[in-house]
Protein backbone atom coordinates (compact mmCIF):
# COMPACT_ATOMS: atom_id res chain seq x y z
CA UNK A 1 0.00 0.00 0.00
CA UNK A 2 1.12 3.54 -0.79
CA UNK A 3 -0.16 6.75 0.68
CA UNK A 4 -1.16 9.47 -1.75
CA UNK A 5 0.49 12.89 -1.23
CA UNK A 6 -2.58 14.08 0.65
CA UNK A 7 -2.44 11.07 2.95
CA UNK A 8 -6.24 10.74 2.88
CA UNK A 9 -6.37 7.24 1.42
CA UNK A 10 -4.18 4.45 0.13
CA UNK A 11 -3.85 2.84 -3.29
CA UNK A 12 -2.19 -0.24 -4.66
CA UNK A 13 0.39 -0.57 -7.40
CA UNK A 14 -0.34 -3.15 -10.07
CA UNK A 15 1.83 -6.24 -10.12
CA UNK A 16 1.81 -10.02 -10.04
CA UNK A 17 0.53 -12.02 -7.10
CA UNK A 18 2.94 -13.69 -4.71
CA UNK A 19 3.43 -17.38 -4.12
CA UNK A 20 1.50 -18.65 -1.06
CA UNK A 21 4.51 -19.70 1.03
CA UNK A 22 7.37 -17.42 -0.03
CA UNK A 23 5.50 -14.16 -0.58
CA UNK A 24 7.45 -11.39 -2.31
CA UNK A 25 10.65 -13.42 -1.85
CA UNK A 26 9.25 -15.99 -4.26
CA UNK A 27 8.74 -13.32 -6.93
CA UNK A 28 12.23 -11.98 -6.34
CA UNK A 29 13.71 -15.47 -6.76
CA UNK A 30 11.80 -15.94 -10.00
CA UNK A 31 12.93 -12.52 -11.23
CA UNK A 32 16.59 -13.31 -10.51
CA UNK A 33 16.26 -16.71 -12.19
CA UNK A 34 14.74 -15.35 -15.42
CA UNK A 35 15.08 -11.61 -15.65
CA UNK A 36 14.02 -11.12 -19.27
CA UNK A 37 10.71 -12.96 -18.96
CA UNK A 38 9.95 -11.19 -15.69
CA UNK A 39 10.83 -7.78 -17.08
CA UNK A 40 8.40 -8.37 -19.93
CA UNK A 41 5.76 -9.67 -17.52
CA UNK A 42 6.16 -6.73 -15.15
CA UNK A 43 6.20 -4.07 -17.89
CA UNK A 44 2.86 -5.39 -19.16
CA UNK A 45 1.24 -3.95 -16.01
CA UNK A 46 2.26 -0.37 -16.83
CA UNK A 47 5.05 2.18 -16.33
CA UNK A 48 5.23 1.69 -12.52
CA UNK A 49 4.84 -1.79 -11.12
CA UNK A 50 5.32 -3.57 -7.80
CA UNK A 51 7.27 -6.82 -7.84
CA UNK A 52 4.36 -8.08 -5.78
CA UNK A 53 1.01 -6.39 -5.40
CA UNK A 54 1.20 -7.32 -1.70
CA UNK A 55 4.36 -5.25 -1.12
CA UNK A 56 5.75 -1.99 -2.49
CA UNK A 57 9.31 -2.35 -1.22
CA UNK A 58 10.40 -3.45 -4.71
CA UNK A 59 9.12 -1.13 -7.47
CA UNK A 60 9.94 -1.33 -11.19
CA UNK A 61 9.84 1.82 -13.32
CA UNK A 62 9.51 1.74 -17.11
CA UNK A 63 9.37 5.35 -18.26
CA UNK A 64 12.00 7.99 -19.15
CA UNK A 65 10.50 10.50 -16.71
CA UNK A 66 10.80 8.06 -13.82
CA UNK A 67 14.31 7.10 -14.98
CA UNK A 68 15.25 10.78 -14.87
CA UNK A 69 13.83 11.29 -11.38
CA UNK A 70 15.85 8.38 -10.00
CA UNK A 71 19.09 8.73 -11.96
CA UNK A 72 19.43 12.50 -11.67
CA UNK A 73 19.18 12.54 -7.87
CA UNK A 74 21.95 10.35 -6.38
CA UNK A 75 21.47 11.85 -2.91
CA UNK A 76 17.91 10.57 -2.69
CA UNK A 77 18.44 7.34 -4.61
CA UNK A 78 21.63 5.55 -3.61
CA UNK A 79 23.26 2.77 -5.59
CA UNK A 80 23.43 -1.01 -5.25
CA UNK A 81 22.53 -1.38 -1.59
CA UNK A 82 20.97 -4.77 -2.28
CA UNK A 83 24.26 -6.21 -3.54
CA UNK A 84 26.40 -5.41 -0.50
CA UNK A 85 27.61 -8.85 0.51
CA UNK A 86 30.20 -10.53 2.66
CA UNK A 87 31.71 -9.84 6.09
CA UNK A 88 32.58 -6.19 6.70
CA UNK A 89 36.36 -6.72 6.66
CA UNK A 90 36.56 -9.16 3.75
CA UNK A 91 38.11 -9.30 0.31
CA UNK A 92 34.61 -9.68 -1.13
CA UNK A 93 33.49 -6.36 0.36
CA UNK A 94 36.64 -4.56 -0.76
CA UNK A 95 36.47 -5.88 -4.32
CA UNK A 96 32.92 -4.57 -4.69
CA UNK A 97 33.66 -1.13 -3.22
CA UNK A 98 34.00 0.88 -6.41
CA UNK A 99 32.24 3.66 -8.30
CA UNK A 100 29.14 1.58 -9.00
CA UNK A 101 28.57 0.72 -5.34
CA UNK A 102 29.70 3.70 -3.26
CA UNK A 103 27.56 6.76 -2.61
CA UNK A 104 27.60 10.31 -1.30
CA UNK A 105 30.76 12.32 -0.78
CA UNK A 106 33.04 9.32 -1.28
CA UNK A 107 31.56 8.72 -4.72
CA UNK A 108 31.90 12.37 -5.68
CA UNK A 109 35.54 12.53 -4.56
CA UNK A 110 36.59 9.25 -6.15
CA UNK A 111 34.86 10.04 -9.44
CA UNK A 112 36.63 13.41 -9.64
CA UNK A 113 39.97 11.74 -8.95
CA UNK A 114 39.34 9.16 -11.66
CA UNK A 115 37.92 11.41 -14.36
CA UNK A 116 41.31 12.46 -15.85
CA UNK A 117 41.99 8.79 -16.70
CA UNK A 118 38.79 8.67 -18.76
CA UNK A 119 38.87 12.11 -20.36
CA UNK A 120 38.16 11.86 -24.08
CA UNK A 121 41.69 12.83 -25.13
CA UNK A 122 43.21 10.40 -22.64
CA UNK A 123 40.97 7.58 -23.88
CA UNK A 124 41.97 8.32 -27.45
CA UNK A 125 45.61 7.88 -26.46
CA UNK A 126 44.82 4.21 -25.76
CA UNK A 127 44.01 3.65 -29.44
CA UNK A 128 47.39 2.19 -30.44
CA UNK A 129 47.39 -0.34 -27.60
CA UNK A 130 43.86 -1.42 -28.51
CA UNK A 131 44.73 -1.81 -32.18
CA UNK A 132 47.76 -3.96 -31.31
CA UNK A 133 45.66 -6.30 -29.13
CA UNK A 134 42.95 -6.64 -31.77
CA UNK A 135 45.47 -7.28 -34.53
CA UNK A 136 47.16 -10.04 -32.52
CA UNK A 137 43.83 -11.78 -32.06
CA UNK A 138 42.76 -11.50 -35.70
CA UNK A 139 46.15 -12.68 -36.93
CA UNK A 140 45.50 -16.05 -35.29
CA UNK A 141 42.18 -16.60 -37.12
CA UNK A 142 41.93 -18.71 -40.27
CA UNK A 143 39.03 -19.12 -42.72
CA UNK A 144 37.11 -22.34 -42.15
CA UNK A 145 37.53 -22.33 -38.37
CA UNK A 146 34.64 -22.20 -35.95
CA UNK A 147 35.31 -19.71 -33.17
CA UNK A 148 33.19 -19.00 -30.12
CA UNK A 149 32.76 -15.28 -30.68
CA UNK A 150 31.80 -14.66 -27.07
CA UNK A 151 35.03 -16.22 -25.78
CA UNK A 152 37.12 -14.48 -28.45
CA UNK A 153 35.64 -11.09 -27.62
CA UNK A 154 36.10 -11.77 -23.91
CA UNK A 155 39.77 -12.64 -24.40
CA UNK A 156 40.61 -9.57 -26.45
CA UNK A 157 38.69 -7.22 -24.15
CA UNK A 158 40.48 -8.78 -21.18
CA UNK A 159 43.80 -8.06 -22.86
CA UNK A 160 42.81 -4.50 -23.72
CA UNK A 161 41.31 -3.51 -20.39
CA UNK A 162 44.12 -5.13 -18.39
CA UNK A 163 46.77 -3.34 -20.44
CA UNK A 164 44.95 -0.01 -20.30
CA UNK A 165 44.04 -0.26 -16.62
CA UNK A 166 47.08 -2.05 -15.23
CA UNK A 167 49.80 -1.41 -17.81
CA UNK A 168 50.54 -5.13 -18.13
CA UNK A 169 52.25 -6.03 -21.38
CA UNK A 170 52.84 -9.76 -20.96
CA UNK A 171 49.81 -11.47 -22.52
CA UNK A 172 50.10 -14.53 -20.30
CA UNK A 173 50.16 -12.48 -17.10
CA UNK A 174 47.39 -10.31 -18.46
CA UNK A 175 45.15 -13.27 -19.18
CA UNK A 176 45.85 -14.87 -15.80
CA UNK A 177 44.79 -11.68 -14.06
CA UNK A 178 41.87 -11.18 -16.42
CA UNK A 179 40.49 -14.70 -16.13
CA UNK A 180 40.77 -14.59 -12.33
CA UNK A 181 38.68 -11.43 -12.13
CA UNK A 182 36.25 -12.73 -14.76
CA UNK A 183 35.76 -15.82 -12.58
CA UNK A 184 35.13 -13.54 -9.61
CA UNK A 185 32.39 -11.71 -11.52
CA UNK A 186 30.76 -14.93 -12.72
CA UNK A 187 30.64 -16.27 -9.17
CA UNK A 188 29.51 -12.95 -7.70
CA UNK A 189 26.54 -12.73 -10.09
CA UNK A 190 25.46 -16.36 -9.71
CA UNK A 191 21.87 -16.55 -8.43
CA UNK A 192 22.90 -19.34 -6.05
CA UNK A 193 25.32 -17.02 -4.26
CA UNK A 194 22.57 -14.49 -3.54
CA UNK A 195 19.95 -17.04 -2.60
CA UNK A 196 22.34 -18.99 -0.29
CA UNK A 197 24.75 -16.32 1.08
CA UNK A 198 26.33 -18.46 3.81
CA UNK A 199 29.98 -19.30 4.37
CA UNK A 200 29.53 -23.05 4.62
CA UNK A 201 31.54 -25.87 3.03
CA UNK A 202 30.19 -26.88 -0.35
CA UNK A 203 28.15 -23.71 -0.90
CA UNK A 204 28.95 -21.37 -3.84
CA UNK A 205 29.34 -18.47 -1.41
CA UNK A 206 32.37 -20.16 0.22
CA UNK A 207 34.03 -20.47 -3.21
CA UNK A 208 33.26 -16.81 -3.93
CA UNK A 209 35.02 -15.76 -0.73
CA UNK A 210 38.07 -17.83 -1.70
CA UNK A 211 38.23 -16.37 -5.22
CA UNK A 212 37.79 -12.88 -3.72
CA UNK A 213 40.87 -13.38 -1.55
CA UNK A 214 42.92 -14.46 -4.58
CA UNK A 215 41.66 -11.51 -6.59
CA UNK A 216 42.47 -8.98 -3.90
CA UNK A 217 45.95 -10.46 -3.44
CA UNK A 218 46.61 -10.17 -7.18
CA UNK A 219 45.54 -6.53 -7.31
CA UNK A 220 47.49 -5.61 -4.15
CA UNK A 221 50.57 -7.27 -5.63
CA UNK A 222 50.17 -5.17 -8.74
CA UNK A 223 49.74 -1.99 -6.66
CA UNK A 224 52.93 -2.77 -4.75
CA UNK A 225 54.83 -3.38 -7.98
CA UNK A 226 53.58 -0.11 -9.47
CA UNK A 227 54.68 1.82 -6.40
CA UNK A 228 58.11 0.19 -6.48
CA UNK A 229 58.48 1.26 -10.11
CA UNK A 230 57.47 4.83 -9.33
CA UNK A 231 53.97 4.51 -10.86
CA UNK A 232 55.20 6.41 -13.89
CA UNK A 233 53.18 4.45 -16.45
CA UNK A 234 50.40 5.71 -18.68
CA UNK A 235 47.86 3.23 -17.37
CA UNK A 236 44.86 4.02 -15.18
CA UNK A 237 46.26 2.40 -12.03
CA UNK A 238 49.45 4.50 -12.22
CA UNK A 239 47.33 7.63 -12.59
CA UNK A 240 45.16 6.64 -9.62
CA UNK A 241 48.24 6.16 -7.45
CA UNK A 242 49.10 9.82 -8.13
CA UNK A 243 45.52 11.16 -7.95
CA UNK A 244 44.65 13.58 -5.15
CA UNK A 245 41.38 15.10 -3.98
CA UNK A 246 40.78 18.78 -3.23
CA UNK A 247 42.43 18.44 0.19
CA UNK A 248 45.45 16.54 -1.10
CA UNK A 249 44.23 13.15 0.05
CA UNK A 250 44.79 9.97 -1.93
CA UNK A 251 42.97 6.65 -2.13
CA UNK A 252 43.89 3.97 0.37
CA UNK A 253 45.09 0.62 -0.90
CA UNK A 254 41.71 -0.90 0.04
CA UNK A 255 39.95 1.78 -2.02
CA UNK A 256 42.32 1.23 -4.92
CA UNK A 257 41.56 -2.49 -4.81
CA UNK A 258 37.83 -1.85 -5.11
CA UNK A 259 38.03 0.84 -7.77
CA UNK A 260 40.47 -1.13 -9.89
CA UNK A 261 38.38 -4.30 -9.72
CA UNK A 262 35.09 -2.60 -10.57
CA UNK A 263 36.66 -0.75 -13.49
CA UNK A 264 38.08 -4.01 -14.69
CA UNK A 265 34.96 -6.15 -14.51
CA UNK A 266 32.72 -3.40 -15.91
CA UNK A 267 35.28 -2.54 -18.58
CA UNK A 268 35.48 -5.98 -20.14
CA UNK A 269 32.13 -7.60 -19.38
CA UNK A 270 29.83 -5.05 -21.02
CA UNK A 271 32.11 -4.57 -24.02
CA UNK A 272 32.39 -8.32 -24.58
CA UNK A 273 28.63 -8.69 -24.74
CA UNK A 274 28.09 -5.58 -26.85
CA UNK A 275 30.53 -6.88 -29.46
CA UNK A 276 29.09 -10.39 -29.39
CA UNK A 277 25.53 -9.21 -29.92
CA UNK A 278 26.54 -6.74 -32.64
CA UNK A 279 28.26 -9.51 -34.63
CA UNK A 280 25.16 -11.66 -34.22
CA UNK A 281 22.87 -8.87 -35.41
CA UNK A 282 25.03 -8.14 -38.46
CA UNK A 283 24.98 -11.82 -39.41
CA UNK A 284 21.17 -11.76 -39.22
CA UNK A 285 20.88 -8.54 -41.25
CA UNK A 286 23.00 -9.05 -44.39
CA UNK A 287 21.91 -5.78 -46.01
CA UNK A 288 23.22 -3.80 -43.03
CA UNK A 289 26.36 -5.95 -42.93
CA UNK A 290 27.06 -5.28 -46.63
CA UNK A 291 26.48 -1.53 -46.32
CA UNK A 292 28.71 -1.28 -43.26
CA UNK A 293 31.52 -3.19 -44.97
CA UNK A 294 31.27 -0.85 -47.94
CA UNK A 295 31.60 2.15 -45.65
CA UNK A 296 34.60 0.66 -43.84
CA UNK A 297 36.42 -0.31 -47.02
CA UNK A 298 35.76 3.06 -48.63
CA UNK A 299 37.12 5.05 -45.70
CA UNK A 300 39.82 2.80 -44.26
CA UNK A 301 41.28 1.01 -47.33
CA UNK A 302 42.14 -1.99 -45.16
CA UNK A 303 44.00 -0.09 -42.41
CA UNK A 304 42.95 0.26 -38.76
CA UNK A 305 41.01 3.50 -38.28
CA UNK A 306 42.53 6.61 -36.83
CA UNK A 307 40.52 8.56 -34.28
CA UNK A 308 39.68 11.09 -37.00
CA UNK A 309 38.45 8.36 -39.36
CA UNK A 310 36.10 6.95 -36.75
CA UNK A 311 34.29 10.27 -36.86
CA UNK A 312 33.73 9.71 -40.60
CA UNK A 313 31.95 6.37 -40.20
CA UNK A 314 28.31 7.33 -39.56
CA UNK A 315 26.81 3.90 -40.33
CA UNK A 316 29.20 2.26 -37.87
CA UNK A 317 27.99 4.71 -35.24
CA UNK A 318 24.34 3.92 -36.00
CA UNK A 319 24.95 0.16 -35.95
CA UNK A 320 26.57 0.37 -32.51
CA UNK A 321 23.82 2.63 -31.17
CA UNK A 322 21.11 0.30 -32.41
CA UNK A 323 22.83 -2.80 -31.06
CA UNK A 324 23.11 -1.16 -27.62
CA UNK A 325 19.44 -0.23 -27.86
CA UNK A 326 17.94 -3.58 -28.81
CA UNK A 327 20.30 -5.85 -26.80
CA UNK A 328 21.81 -3.66 -24.06
CA UNK A 329 24.41 -5.48 -21.96
CA UNK A 330 22.84 -4.26 -18.70
CA UNK A 331 19.14 -5.11 -18.64
CA UNK A 332 18.26 -3.92 -15.12
CA UNK A 333 19.81 -1.82 -12.37
CA UNK A 334 18.44 -0.45 -9.13
CA UNK A 335 18.58 2.29 -6.53
CA UNK A 336 17.39 2.52 -2.92
CA UNK A 337 15.66 5.63 -1.59
CA UNK A 338 17.20 7.37 1.42
CA UNK A 339 13.99 9.22 2.38
CA UNK A 340 10.28 9.30 1.52
CA UNK A 341 9.59 10.58 -1.99
CA UNK A 342 6.81 11.14 -4.49
CA UNK A 343 6.64 9.63 -7.94
CA UNK A 344 3.76 9.48 -10.38
CA UNK A 345 1.46 11.18 -7.89
CA UNK A 346 2.15 8.56 -5.21
CA UNK A 347 4.15 8.72 -2.02
CA UNK A 348 6.74 6.05 -1.18
CA UNK A 349 8.68 5.38 2.00
CA UNK A 350 12.42 5.41 2.61
CA UNK A 351 14.29 2.20 1.77
CA UNK A 352 12.14 1.56 -1.30
CA UNK A 353 14.10 -0.38 -3.93
CA UNK A 354 13.54 1.02 -7.42
CA UNK A 355 14.52 -0.97 -10.50
CA UNK A 356 14.97 0.74 -13.85
CA UNK A 357 15.51 -1.17 -17.06
CA UNK A 358 17.47 -0.13 -20.17
CA UNK A 359 16.08 -3.28 -21.79
CA UNK A 360 12.43 -2.24 -21.39
CA UNK A 361 13.03 1.51 -21.83
CA UNK A 362 14.71 0.83 -25.18
CA UNK A 363 11.65 -1.13 -26.30
CA UNK A 364 8.96 1.44 -25.57
CA UNK A 365 7.09 1.78 -28.90
CA UNK A 366 6.34 5.46 -28.30
CA UNK A 367 10.10 6.10 -28.33
CA UNK A 368 11.16 3.42 -30.79
CA UNK A 369 8.58 2.30 -33.39
CA UNK A 370 8.94 -1.39 -34.24
CA UNK A 371 11.14 -1.81 -31.17
CA UNK A 372 12.05 -5.45 -31.83
CA UNK A 373 13.50 -4.70 -35.24
CA UNK A 374 17.21 -3.96 -35.70
CA UNK A 375 17.04 -0.72 -37.67
CA UNK A 376 20.24 1.35 -37.58
CA UNK A 377 18.58 3.84 -39.94
CA UNK A 378 16.21 4.85 -37.15
CA UNK A 379 19.10 6.93 -35.76
CA UNK A 380 18.97 9.22 -38.78
CA UNK A 381 15.90 10.80 -37.17
CA UNK A 382 15.46 9.32 -33.71
CA UNK A 383 15.84 11.79 -30.85
CA UNK A 384 14.82 9.95 -27.69
CA UNK A 385 14.82 11.83 -24.38
CA UNK A 386 18.09 11.76 -22.47
CA UNK A 387 16.74 9.15 -20.06
CA UNK A 388 15.08 7.16 -22.84
CA UNK A 389 18.39 5.80 -24.16
CA UNK A 390 20.49 4.54 -21.28
CA UNK A 391 22.91 1.75 -22.28
CA UNK A 392 25.49 3.38 -19.99
CA UNK A 393 22.92 4.67 -17.49
CA UNK A 394 22.80 8.47 -17.20
CA UNK A 395 23.02 11.42 -14.86
CA UNK A 396 25.82 12.04 -12.33
CA UNK A 397 26.55 8.30 -12.15
CA UNK A 398 26.75 7.64 -15.89
CA UNK A 399 29.34 4.95 -16.67
CA UNK A 400 32.75 6.62 -16.43
CA UNK A 401 34.13 4.19 -19.03
CA UNK A 402 31.50 4.78 -21.74
CA UNK A 403 33.91 6.60 -24.07
CA UNK A 404 36.51 3.85 -23.65
CA UNK A 405 33.94 1.12 -24.35
CA UNK A 406 32.63 2.80 -27.51
CA UNK A 407 36.14 3.30 -28.86
CA UNK A 408 36.96 -0.35 -28.21
CA UNK A 409 33.77 -1.59 -29.90
CA UNK A 410 34.25 0.58 -32.98
CA UNK A 411 37.91 -0.33 -33.37
CA UNK A 412 37.12 -4.03 -33.14
CA UNK A 413 34.31 -3.91 -35.70
CA UNK A 414 36.22 -1.73 -38.14
CA UNK A 415 39.22 -4.08 -38.05
CA UNK A 416 37.38 -7.41 -38.00
CA UNK A 417 34.65 -6.90 -40.60
CA UNK A 418 36.90 -5.96 -43.56
CA UNK A 419 39.09 -8.97 -42.78
CA UNK A 420 36.61 -11.78 -42.12
CA UNK A 421 32.95 -12.66 -42.48
CA UNK A 422 31.45 -14.49 -39.51
CA UNK A 423 28.33 -16.62 -39.82
CA UNK A 424 26.25 -18.76 -37.50
CA UNK A 425 25.59 -22.36 -38.53
CA UNK A 426 22.07 -22.64 -39.94
CA UNK A 427 19.66 -23.76 -37.23
CA UNK A 428 21.93 -22.65 -34.38
CA UNK A 429 20.18 -22.03 -31.08
CA UNK A 430 20.74 -18.64 -29.42
CA UNK A 431 19.36 -18.09 -25.93
CA UNK A 432 20.12 -14.83 -24.09
CA UNK A 433 21.02 -15.28 -20.43
CA UNK A 434 21.29 -12.56 -17.80
CA UNK A 435 23.83 -12.59 -15.01
CA UNK A 436 25.63 -9.29 -14.44
CA UNK A 437 24.99 -8.63 -18.12
CA UNK A 438 23.04 -10.22 -20.95
CA UNK A 439 25.11 -12.78 -22.84
CA UNK A 440 24.38 -15.74 -25.12
CA UNK A 441 23.95 -18.91 -23.08
CA UNK A 442 26.71 -21.35 -23.94
CA UNK A 443 28.57 -18.81 -26.07
CA UNK A 444 28.12 -17.98 -29.75
CA UNK A 445 30.10 -20.27 -32.10
CA UNK A 446 30.46 -18.76 -35.59
CA UNK A 447 32.33 -19.90 -38.67
CA UNK A 448 35.17 -17.71 -39.94
CA UNK A 449 35.07 -16.97 -43.66
CA UNK A 450 37.42 -15.05 -45.90
CA UNK A 451 36.20 -11.65 -47.02
CA UNK A 452 33.92 -13.19 -49.68
CA UNK A 453 30.95 -10.80 -49.36
CA UNK A 454 28.55 -13.74 -49.54
CA UNK A 455 26.14 -12.21 -47.07
CA UNK A 456 23.39 -14.62 -46.06
CA UNK A 457 20.86 -14.85 -43.26
CA UNK A 458 21.15 -18.22 -41.51
CA UNK A 459 18.07 -19.50 -39.73
CA UNK A 460 18.41 -19.41 -35.94
CA UNK A 461 16.34 -20.93 -33.17
CA UNK A 462 15.95 -20.07 -29.53
CA UNK A 463 14.76 -17.37 -27.16
CA UNK A 464 16.55 -14.67 -29.18
CA UNK A 465 13.61 -14.77 -31.60
CA UNK A 466 11.40 -13.39 -28.83
CA UNK A 467 13.77 -10.46 -28.32
CA UNK A 468 14.60 -9.54 -31.91
CA UNK A 469 12.32 -9.68 -34.95
CA UNK A 470 14.22 -11.88 -37.41
CA UNK A 471 12.99 -12.51 -40.94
Amino acid sequence: MISTPSGTHAVELPGPRTTPLLGVTGNYIRFIANQLRWLEKLSSYGPMVALSRDSIQHVFIFHPDYNMQVLSNPALFRSLELWRMGPEDSSLRRLWTGLVSINGEMHRQHRRMMMPSFHRKKVESYRDAMVACIDRMLSSWKPGEVRDVFLEMRQVTLLIVTQVLFGLEDDRETLRMGLLMAEWLDRYTSPAVHLLPWNKPGLPFRRLLEVSERGEAAIRGLIARKRAQGADGDDVLSMLLHARDEEGGSMSDAELVGQTNILFVAGHETTTNSLTWTLFLLDQHPEVHAALLEELEGELKGAPPTIEQLERLPLLDRVVKESLRILPPVTTAFRTSTAPFEMGGLRFEAETHLYYSPYITHRLPDLYPEPKRFLPERWLKAEPPVYGYIPFSNGPRRCIGATLALLEIKLMLSMLLPRFRLSLPSGARVDPMVRATMRPKGGLPMRVHARDKRFERPEVRGRIRDLVALS
